[in-house]
């Protein structure tokens, strides 16, 4: 069976085992105290809930008697919001890790997807008619609309080798 801290550093040590904490006392004109107990930062980028301080003002007896309960209560609420914030950030570190992954996924789904297709091969060359010459389509009989009439019409083909030199 453990026995619960009954004096002020006992109700603190769980506290200043992970952090600095700073304490202020004043006394004011009527007879009171004012104990102010400061945890200070151990990031830069922690939460500021884990730096709340605690602040009574109570006559040095009733401190006496307690302190210690308020300081344990103190310590179990830091020590639980500490937990809760560290588990808060772990989750939303997991959920943004599963969402990179998940777009790193599809980026790569999506480039797969878009491969390029073989470039098609290139047409023949297509030969160079001279002034004279006709395409084999051009060759074959034409027909002409001649005077309101049709008539059939020969077209002849004439090579350069038709001609003396």
């Amino acid at each position: 069976m453990t026995t619960e801290p009954t004096g002020l550093f006992q109700g603190l040590a769980p506290l200043l085992a992970n952090r600095t904490v700073i304490l202020t006392v004043s006394a004011n004109g009527t007879g009171q105290v004012t104990l102010n107990v400061i945890p200070k930062k151990v990031k830069d980028d922690e939460s500021d809930a884990l730096t709340t301080a605690l602040c009574i003002t109570a006559s040095p007896e009733e401190l006496d008697r307690d302190l210690p309960a308020q300081l344990r209560e103190f310590t179990k609420v830091h020590a639980k919001a500490a937990c809760n914030i560290q588990r808060v950030k772990d989750e939303l570190a997991a959920a943004e890790k599963a969402e990179r992954e998940a777009a790193d996924e599809k980026r790569a789904k999506k480039a797969k997807a878009k491969t390029v297709p073989p470039a098609p091969a290139p047409a023949k060359p297509q030969a160079t008619l001279g002034l004279f010459d006709q395409s084999e389509a051009d060759a074959e009989d034409a027909t002409a609309d001649i005077g309101g009439r049709d008539e059939h019409v020969s077209v002849a083909t004439c090579r350069s080798s038709d001609y003396p030199d």
